[in-house]
């Protein structure tokens, strides 16, 4: 992460500016009969002389110092080490400086800590430059951890002890579905033998899983490109409809979040599961044991995304589609009216057009 290369003066600058205040206190004792600004004036002074710096070069400095800690003491040390090289910007004109940035970062401390943690898990090395000793609060998968709307993430188990389960929640999270051998053998259902495995169906360009050779550009952030940790997280919902998923950055419409993973089986009745196929290949895809952060997405009347399919290499796949989401938003999909038919639960949407706001659950 290019970003985390530049941390080091960032880190460097912000302890400067915790230097320079220790250097005013210890003047103050010196002479006490000094003012506060006196005793800053003086420091300022000596900082210049030993620097070689210009008075106005070391304010702008000292400003910019103010900044980063300002920052670091709000959103914590990762929220300043990830920063891009805009923060320097951001720092020294002061631009949207204020109680609404700073409730902002507060807010999100844990979020960017549990971030930092699981993707970057040697990332608080760094903190040794300015002997800051701190250890990894968050370990495992990202989508492990449920960010609450005040304090520390909690694990993801801790908020379905609800449900009295034997074992507690066990779920492991996957990137690719795992077929059932039990119901299909060898012979994964979401092929289809009649599609060319070469060609998309959507842009009729060339699909292949070496990026070079790759002329599919519908959905490269999943397919056929470069993959990254989706920017989204698990977070506790204030709604009743326990955790849900947030996006942590844009997503344009038509931009893919995420492909639906988990076990592809047949025949499971009375719980959710995603439907696929057609009728003479038809199967199920079950999150029960396995999946990705798409089991947590909540059913919306007025969804900001939607389910899709999509064909790569002659194998359907259902994805999540955006269809315009900011940074901060809930991830909603529509479950369907054929899910709300089969399963009794009571709508918690909220949304003025609710289908079911009257059901029972």
């Amino acid at each position: 992460m290019p970003e985390i290369l530049q941390s080091k003066p960032v880190l460097s600058c912000s302890g400067n500016d915790q230097c320079f205040e220790a250097r005013v206190a210890v003047v103050r004792l010196e002479k006490p009969h000094l003012s506060t600004t006196d005793a800053r004036m003086m420091v300022l002074k000596e900082a210049c002389v030993v620097l070689n710096w210009k008075e106005k070069d070391l304010r702008n400095r000292m400003a910019i110092w103010r900044g980063y800690k300002e920052i670091k003491d709000t959103g914590g040390w990762a929220c300043l080490i990830f920063a891009s090289t805009g923060i320097y910007r951001f720092c020294k004109y002061r631009t949207e400086f204020g109680e609404g940035l700073f409730t902002r970062l507060r807010h999100l401390q844990s979020s960017f800590e549990v971030a930092a943690d699981t993707l970057h898990p040697g990332w608080r090395d760094l903190l040794q430059v300015i002997r800051q000793n701190t250890s990894c609060v968050y370990h495992g998968h990202p989508h492990e951890w449920v960010n609450m709307s005040e304090g520390a993430a909690v694990p993801l188990a801790s908020t379905y002890e609800h449900l009295d389960l034997p074992q507690g929640l066990q779920y492991q999270f996957i990137e690719e579905c795992v077929l059932d051998r039990t119901h299909f053998g060898t012979h994964d259902p979401r092929r289809v033998p009649e599609l060319d495995p070469d060609l998309c169906l959507v842009c009729k360009e060339r699909q292949s899983d070496e990026i070079q050779k790759n002329q599919c550009l519908c959905f490269p952030a999943l397919f056929g490109g470069v993959r990254h940790p989706v920017p989204v997280q698990v977070f506790r919902t204030s709604t009743g409809k326990n955790n849900g998923v947030i996006a942590r950055c844009n997503f344009d419409r038509g931009t893919v979040i995420g492909e639906f993973t988990g076990l592809i089986t047949n025949g499971i009745e009375g719980v959710d599961v995603m439907l696929g196929g057609s009728r003479g290949r038809a199967y199920q895809i079950y999150q029960g044991q396995m999946g990705n952060f798409t089991r947590f997405i909540n059913h919306s009347c007025r969804p900001n995304s939607q389910f899709q399919r999509f064909y790569w290499r002659g194998m359907e796949r259902i994805i999540v589609v955006s269809r315009g989401i900011l940074a901060g938003s809930e991830i909603t999909v529509d479950y369907s009216d054929n899910y709300w038919r089969q399963l009794s639960k009571k709508c918690l949407c909220g949304e003025s057009c609710c289908r079911f706001a009257g059901r029972e659950g």
